[in-house]
C-alpha cells in the first residue's frame, strides 16, 4: 500500500460491506451502461490530413472517401487521465441515523439506511468505475485533522482507496466547506471533484463549490439526505437534537409534518436550482432508495449530456 495505517477488526468489516456494495452494484451499473460514463485516457480526434503511403488504414475515414473519392487519415490528439477527487462530509449532522439506530448488525444493506453508510457507498462504487477505466481516484474529509489519500491510478490503489473510505467517521465539527475549499489546491490540474455531503452549511459549502467550477473542474454535487428529514416521521412527540450544537427542540410531529415537509422540500429544491444554474451536476440521494437505478440513470444523463 502506498501509505501506512493499521485497520481495526470493525473497519475491516466496513471495508468488506463496502467492498461487497461496489462490486455488486459496479456489475450491474457496468451491464446497463456499457462503456464509462466519465471521461478519462483517450485518444481524441484533432483533424484530417491528406493519406500517405504507410499510414495504417484503420485511421482511414472510407465515409469521406465515398464522398470526395480522396483518401483522408483521421489524427488524434492524447488527452491524460482523469483525475478525480471524492470530498466527503464527515461533519457530525452526516450521523442521521446513526447506524446503531439503523440496524444492530452492519450489513450492506443497512449501510444504506444510513446517511453517512450512503456517502461511503456512494464514493466507493464511483470510486471503483473511476478506477477500473484506468483513470485516478484519491478522498479527501476535513474533521478534526485533514484525510487524504491523493488520486493515483491502478487496480492495486482500489483497497487503499477503499479503506480510506472505510475508515472515515462522521465526528468532525468542521464545515465541509474547509474540504472543498482544500480540494482546488490538493488537485493540481483541472480534474473531476464528487462532492458528498447534506449540505447543511449551505451559506459557506455552495460558494466554494462554484468556486472549484470556475477554476475549470468538472464538479458533481452528490446530495445525501434520510428519508426522516424529508417527511419528520418520527413517531410521537419527540425531542430532536441538533448533531451539530447540541441544542435540542421538543416537537409533536403530527402538528408540524406538512409544513416542515414542504419546507424541506423547498430547501433542498432551492440548492438543486441554484447548483444547476451554475452548469453544475447535482444528484439527491435518499437513505432507504435503491442506489443503482438512481446511480444508473445519473451517469447516464451525464454521458449523454
Amino acid at each position: 500500500m502506498s501509505r501506512p495505517h493499521v485497520v481495526t477488526p470493525a473497519e475491516l468489516s466496513a471495508l468488506r460491506d463496502l467492498e461487497l456494495v461496489s462490486r455488486s452494484i459496479v456489475e450491474g451499473l457496468r451491464q446497463g451502461l456499457h462503456r464509462s460514463p466519465f471521461h478519462g485516457y483517450s485518444a481524441e480526434f484533432n483533424q484530417y490530413r491528406h493519406y500517405r503511403p504507410g499510414d495504417d488504414l484503420k485511421y482511414v475515414d472510407w465515409k469521406a472517401f465515398a464522398r470526395s473519392n480522396r483518401l483522408y487519415t483521421r489524427q488524434f490528439r492524447e488527452t491524460t487521465n482523469l483525475s478525480c477527487l471524492f470530498v466527503v462530509d464527515i461533519s457530525r449532522s452526516m450521523d442521521y441515523p446513526a447506524a446503531s439506530h439503523a440496524n444492530s448488525a452492519r450489513s450492506p444493506s443497512a449501510i444504506l439506511r444510513t446517511k453517512f453508510g450512503l456517502a461511503q457507498a456512494v464514493s466507493s462504487i464511483l470510486g471503483t468505475l473511476v478506477l477500473d477505466q484506468g483513470d485516478a481516484a484519491g478522498v479527501l474529509a476535513v474533521g478534526e485533522r485533514v484525510h487524504l489519500t491523493p488520486p493515483r491510478s491502478g487496480h492495486h490503489h482500489l483497497r487503499v482507496f477503499l479503506s480510506q473510505v472505510a475508515t472515515l467517521t462522521p465526528a468532525g465539527s468542521v464545515s465541509v466547506a474547509a474540504a472543498i475549499e482544500r480540494a482546488g489546491v490538493t488537485l493540481k490540474r483541472r480534474g473531476l471533484i464528487v462532492i458528498v455531503s447534506d449540505l447543511y452549511e449551505e451559506e459557506q459549502s455552495l460558494p466554494a463549490v462554484k468556486r472549484l467550477a470556475r477554476m475549470g473542474h468538472d464538479v458533481i454535487v452528490i446530495h445525501t439526505l434520510a428519508r426522516e428529514e424529508l417527511t419528520l416521521d418520527v413517531g410521537g412527540a419527540v425531542e430532536l437534537v441538533d448533531l451539530e450544537s447540541n441544542r435540542t427542540l421538543v416537537v409533536q410531529p403530527s402538528q408540524e409534518r406538512q409544513g416542515y415537509a414542504a419546507a424541506f422540500a423547498e430547501w433542498a429544491d432551492g440548492i438543486e436550482r441554484e447548483l444547476t444554474r451554475e452548469g453544475l451536476q447535482y444528484l439527491r440521494l435518499i437513505t432507504g432508495t435503491p442506489l443503482e437505478p438512481a446511480l444508473r440513470r445519473f451517469l447516464l444523463s451525464r454521458r449523454s449530456g
